[in-house]
Order: C-alpha cells, then structure tokens, then sequence
C-alpha cells in the first residue's frame, strides 16, 4: 500500500509540470510574438528545471531507503551546520527574515554530502513555511552521547494528526503546500532516510507561534 500510493503520488507531481511543458510546446509552433515566445521559453526552462529536481530528490530517496552505502568520516557537525546556513543568509534576507544560530561543538562520524543535503532541506522548508519577517533559529546540543540540531521557524502551527506524517513523501497537510512554494514533496522524506541511515531519528513538534523540526544523531565520543 504505501508503495502503491508513493507510486501514484509521484505520478501525480510530475503530470502538472508535464502538461505545462506539453501547453507552451505547442504555444511555441505557432507564429506568435517575440516577446511571447521567450517568455514561453523561460517557463518550459523552469517547468524542466522543476521535473529534474523531482527526478533527482527520487533517486536519492531511493538510494537511501534501499540501503546506499554512505562514505562516512569523522565530521565537525557545528561547521557543516554554520556552512549550510551561511548559503542561505542572502535569501532569508530577500525575504525579510532573520537567520539565528545557536551551535555548540559537535562531531559525529557520518556522509558529508548526505548530512548538507538533509540539513539544507531543513533550513529549506523552514525558510519557505516561515512567518513573513518572522525568525529562523538553527541550535546545535549535545544530549548525553547525542547530538540534537533543531530547526524552529515562526508559523502557523501544524495539526497534531499531522507531525508524524510531515516526513512522508508528498505528504501535504495543505494539498498546495509543496507546488506553491516551489517544494519536490521530498525534502523531508529525505531528512528522515539520511537520519535513520546514520542510525538516528528526527521528528516535528509545534511551539507557541511556530514549529520545529529536530534531527537527533549519534555522536562521535
């Protein structure tokens, strides 16, 4: 059943932009307009663009729920978490936002490009759900022989029912959510697979005035 339903969700993320790109194909063989026609190009770029991304965030779930090796290596979780954030300084900018870190010293032994992968996807989501003008806080704890990174946005909280599920593929408690903002659906999905693969979990809870999302990891003693 899930895999039915996985199926057919991703089925359904790539029709959309597929009939886009079919609408302003044909739209581009007809004699129309110069400044139609190069903005028609721009959206079949985008609309290509957007399907790549899907096709790409699909392989790497793949990959990582049917057991990808990872290359894993001593790695200071406080710099790869403090170089992830500083790529998105400039666009929490542009969008009114303000970026906060909290980070305590961290290792853990584990894939440096999976890591920046999930830890982008969740400063990713909580920059595209957060309050307009409202505040992104990143933190980083060691919790005994743990390590805990906790990405909290302001926001609308999120249905209890709902938390546990954030994490599946395509899952939108809001059925716009993901197309609207530009999201695969997979973001989180690929958060959980990288977490589980280094032996950790991560979960979503809702705070006064926002939410935050948490990725717990074994760390390196």
């Amino acid at each position: 059943e899930k895999q039915r339903r996985f199926i057919t969700d991703a089925g359904h993320e790539l029709k959309t932009p597929l009939a886009v790109l079919r609408t302003h194909a044909e739209a581009l063989r007809e004699d129309i307009d110069p400044a139609r026609r190069q903005e028609y190009l721009g959206i079949v770029v985008e609309e290509s663009d957007r399907m790549a991304a899907l096709v790409g965030s699909l392989m790497d779930l793949s990959r990582l729920e049917n057991g990808g090796v990872l290359q894993r290596e001593p790695l200071d979780l406080t710099v790869l978490v403090e170089n992830c954030a500083a790529r998105l300084t400039l666009p929490a900018e542009q969008k009114g936002l303000r970026l906060v870190t909290r980070l305590d010293p961290a290792a853990v032994l584990g894939d440096q490009l999976r890591l920046e992968e999930a830890v982008d996807n969740l400063l990713d989501n909580a920059l595209r759900h957060c309050t307009p003008y409202g505040t992104v806080t990143i933190t980083l704890t060691r919790k005994g022989r743990g390590i805990q990174l906790t990405v909290d946005n302001d926001g609308e909280p999120i249905p209890p029912e709902q938390l546990d599920r954030l994490f599946e593929p395509f899952y939108r408690g809001d059925q716009g959510r993901s197309r609207s903002d530009g999201g695969t659906g997979l973001g989180l999905a690929i958060v959980r697979a990288v977490t589980e693969a280094h032996g950790g979990r991560c979960w979503a809870v809702n705070r006064t005035g926002g939410v935050a999302f948490t990725v717990q990891l074994p760390g390196l003693q």
